[in-house]
């Protein structure tokens, strides 16, 4: 009896579970089917996130693509721009775009270079001029042309304070003369602050510290000026020797009795000082007539120009071996070697050296410096190669 209770309870459960079959097999239908949609729509956005991306990235490429256009018009412009500007003006090329048309305005505008301080100078010509441009006409028929073209003509400011010279000299060794300039200015108003001012001292202002003042102070002062490490130990060398009394001329009359050898032998003690620095020196300040400059490149260039006539088979001139008087007491010159002889040190073709320079210029004494302005002047086209007096 029990076991066909059993059996019948379990038929019934059986039946209710065949039953729900259906129910469940609906249920997992409407289940699939919603997912499917909810994955259409996914699919969906993802591809609308995907287009949009597309077009930005199309933009970008336009909005690049203007700007490049862009920019190669502004350059093609400019060099339109670079190829109307003339020496002394300089155009300048608006282009307006409005309603479809295009205008372009051309405005001339004059261009100012800035003039170099030392041309400001004022200058003459010397009483000697006439006789020491005779003497070299007569020596070196060549000159001539030169002498005519270029009037002689000397600065007047010779600056008698020497240790001042000096100093700036030494300050713009090496560098541009608008960065000597702006050098010089902080190290003299770093002893006279709000006295002195660019333009002051370019226009002939002598405040300056004396050899004193520079020797008492310290080398990290000396570069907050902005002097180099160098030129600061330089400047305080010089002081050093006007202090010490080693150099022994401080005014224009102590310097008339010393002989040009005598005034190299002081100078070149100190470190900073060189053969250029002592020639620039004696011509300008000292205004000596017979100083020959063989390390300056400019009068170097204006020889090798002036002399290229005399130059032969790798050498320059003609060189005077021996000397003797006839019987007359006449000096008789015999000259061995017609084309010179090669000087010490090996110069590249063409170029001379220190003492092919002595050698062509014995001609010009005793007014060799003279000879050298105009070898300046002979170097190159005006303003490649500018004279320092």
């Amino acid at each position: 009896m029990q076991t066909r209770r059993r059996t019948i309870t379990l038929t019934t459960e059986v039946t209710k579970t065949a039953s729900l079959k259906p129910n469940l097999t609906s249920a997992f239908k409407h289940t699939k089917s919603r997912m499917s949609t909810r994955t259409l729509v996914t699919k969906s956005g993802i591809r609308s996130t995907e287009s949009n991306v597309l077009e930005s990235q199309t933009s970008a490429l336009s909005i690049e693509n203007d700007i490049t256009i862009a920019s190669t018009s502004a350059k093609k412009a400019m060099r339109r721009t670079r190829k109307t500007v003339s020496p002394s003006t300089a155009t300048i090329v608006t282009t307006t775009s409005t309603t479809g048309t295009t205008e372009v305005i051309k405005e001339k505008v004059a261009k100012t270079s800035e003039e170099q301080p030392w041309t400001k100078r004022p200058a003459h010509v010397p009483s000697y001029a006439k006789d020491a441009l005779d003497h070299l006409c007569k020596m070196d028929p060549a000159l001539a042309p030169l002498i005519a073209k270029h009037p002689y003509r000397i600065y007047t400011d010779h600056d008698t304070n020497y240790f001042r010279v000096l100093t700036r000299t030494i300050l713009g060794q090496q560098i541009h003369w608008k960065a000597a300039r702006s050098i010089i200015y902080k190290f003299v108003s770093y002893y006279f602050p709000d006295k002195v001012t660019v333009e002051s001292l370019d226009s002939g202002d002598k405040t300056f510290p004396t050899p004193h003042q520079v020797l008492s102070t310290s080398m990290d002062q000396l570069r907050h000026c902005g002097l180099s490490e160098r030129k600061a130990s330089y400047v305080q060398d010089l002081a050093k020797h006007f202090v010490e009394g080693k150099i022994t001329f401080t005014d224009k009359t102590m310097l008339q009795s010393m002989l040009d050898k005598d005034i190299a032998s002081q100078l070149l003690c100190v470190r900073g000082i060189g053969p250029w620095t002592v020639d620039m020196f004696m011509m300008d300040s000292l205004e000596r007539l017979d100083v020959l400059p063989t390390l300056d490149l400019g009068v170097r260039r204006g020889m090798e120009k002036h002399f290229a006539g005399e130059y032969k088979n790798g050498l320059w001139g003609t060189i005077v071996e021996d000397t003797e008087v006839d019987g007359n007491g006449v000096l008789v010159k015999k000259i061995k070697k017609k084309a010179g002889v090669k000087a010490k040190g090996k110069a590249k073709n063409g170029e001379m050296t220190c003492e092919d320079m002595e050698r062509m210029a014995e001609r010009w004494r005793p007014y060799r410096s003279i000879a050298s302005w105009y070898m300046w002047r002979n170097a190159g086209p005006e303003g490649v190669i500018a004279a320092p007096i």
